[in-house]
């Protein structure tokens, strides 16, 4: 079973996203990934202090045996998003997931391969479900 992912702020998270997309990356990288992407750059010591601050929480594994260091994600990207996306749902939609589902479909701009994705989750569930309740009645 994986470990529950350290509180990680906006910051840490930015930085922690190029890395997954990156992967084992350098400071200076990740701080070029970010002055690509178009967003505000933040200064060299910045990106260094955020990364060791996720090294300190466990959430990079930091390989100091050569210079300059190599950061590497500790935890996979589905794990630390899974665990946000479930704190939004308790804290904003007291954890009604139907109603965060439902407002994501009034006011999100999903494209048809999104509605499609969405209808084949469901009914991939469904089918799960009556799996599951056909096992109960048999046994």
């Amino acid at each position: 079973m994986s470990r529950p992912a350290p509180h990680i702020t906006a910051a840490e998270l930015k930085i922690l996203k190029v890395v997954w997309k990156l992967g084992p990356a350098t400071v200076r990288a990740v701080k070029e990934a970010l002055a690509r992407d178009g967003d505000e750059t933040p200064a060299y010591t910045t990106v260094m202090t955020l990364m060791g601050q996720l090294a300190e929480k466990k959430v990079f594994d930091v390989d100091r045996t050569r210079q300059p260091f190599i950061y590497r994600p500790t935890l996979r990207r589905e794990q630390v998003l899974s665990q946000r996306l479930k704190q939004f749902l308790n804290t904003v939609f007291d954890g009604q997931a139907g109603e965060l589902v439902l407002h994501l479909v009034e006011e999100a701009n999903l494209t048809t391969e999104d509605i499609q994705r969405i209808e084949e989750k469901i009914e991939a569930l469904e089918k799960e479900g009556e799996k599951a309740g056909k096992e109960r009645k048999g046994s």
